[in-house]
């Protein structure tokens, strides 16, 4: 499985799921189905409707994330990124990777640097890797920067007689990629378009609180996903808001779970890829709204780093993106919430 401490998404519960969406393959009514299990170091949970019982099932879900970990996962040592990581140079015909790499460079382009692949030096640096938060010494920022901002150098090879694209890229020593910013909202859109492929249309798929639905649950509403409030790990999970989504995805991320306390300093596991070290405002939580998985996810990785103004900022000055943000910030009096105009047509009473 992709299993690494640095996939936190903080924040999304699902809701009007009976006791039966905690089983592995569970009757949720006489049409929808809900398959469980666990995925990339976290939970998945997918429900649909399926009249027949035979269009979809566990095995194809667990087929596919078994794929997508030989792809992206760095806990299996011959996956592709695990592969690529360890190399100076090398050839990818991967999909699952190639799709990361140039999406992730795309978002990176468009954020000008506030989301990048290229950020795992300094992740591990600085004490998130996949040993968990753990403090570490000085960090030389200036000299992992300089990894983290040097291109691959990525060319099509076409002098291979392959079905499947391929691509070299060249590297320096100690440059390596991290996905897990984006590749739980990437996984979710893989399982979504596996349902659509056999005709599925009313779904929900959910993995590590990153979440698409589409159309109606088996109450006939639209599908319901609530966001916790910004509380410590050692308290009790509590709601701040409930929203419909009708045919989007949605991803929250946060810095209020996970972090460190050093000489009475707290450190984010948010890197800013432009500074070289945690985040330093009071964003606490972000929720993002998007037509795709892939694009909630990476965006809400984004935002952590660009903080409040930053975030609503880019909003604004990027309507063709169809983005739409709750943010979670601090304040004298605790927290305050700001809810884009679009977001705030999907909420409902608590």
């Amino acid at each position: 499985m992709i299993k690494n401490q640095n996939f936190f998404f903080a924040g999304l519960i699902l809701l009007g799921c009976t006791s039966g969406c905690q089983n592995p393959a569970t009757k949720v009514d006489s049409n929808f189905i809900n398959v469980s299990g666990e995925a990339q170091g976290t939970s998945y949970s997918i429900t649909y409707l399926d009249s027949t019982g035979e269009k979809f099932s566990k095995a194809m879900a667990d087929s596919l994330l078994d794929a997508i970990d030989l792809s992206l996962s760095t806990w299996v040592e011959n996956s592709a990124i695990s592969v690529f990581n360890q190399s100076d140079s090398i050839a990818v015909t991967d999909p699952h990777f190639l799709n990361m790499y140039f999406r992730g460079k795309e978002i990176g382009e468009l954020t000008n640097g506030s989301f990048e692949l290229k950020i795992s030096p300094l992740v591990n640096a600085w004490g998130f890797g996949p040993e968990g938060a753990k403090p570490k010494g000085d960090v030389d920022v200036d000299s992992l920067l300089e990894l983290v901002h040097t291109d691959f150098t990525v060319v099509p090879d076409t002098s291979a007689s392959s079905e499947s694209a391929r691509f070299l890229f060249l590297k320096k020593a100690g440059q390596a990629v991290d996905v897990n910013g984006i590749a739980q909202g990437y996984t979710v859109d893989v399982m979504s378009d596996a349902l659509k492929r056999e005709g599925i249309n009313d779904f929900m798929v959910e993995i590590g609180g990153e979440v698409s639905a589409s159309g109606r649950n088996q109450d006939g509403n639209i599908w319901r996903i609530g966001i916790d409030k910004p509380l410590p790990p050692t308290e009790a999970r509590e709601l701040e808001a409930v929203v419909e989504l009708n045919n989007l995805s949605m991803a929250t991320s946060g810095s209020y779970r996970k972090f460190y306390e050093q000489d009475g300093k707290k450190y984010s596991h948010t890197i800013d890829p432009i500074t070289g070290k945690p985040v330093d405002h009071n964003l606490l939580s972000v929720t993002v709204q998007a037509l795709n998985c892939t694009n909630a996810d990476a965006f809400a990785t984004a935002f952590m780093v660009m903080g409040v103004d930053g975030t609503k900022q880019f909003i604004a000055e990027n309507p063709q993106l169809d983005l739409e943000v709750f943010l979670i910030f601090g304040s004298e009096d605790g927290y305050e919430t700001y809810t884009s105009s679009g977001f705030k047509k999907s909420m409902k009473n608590l």
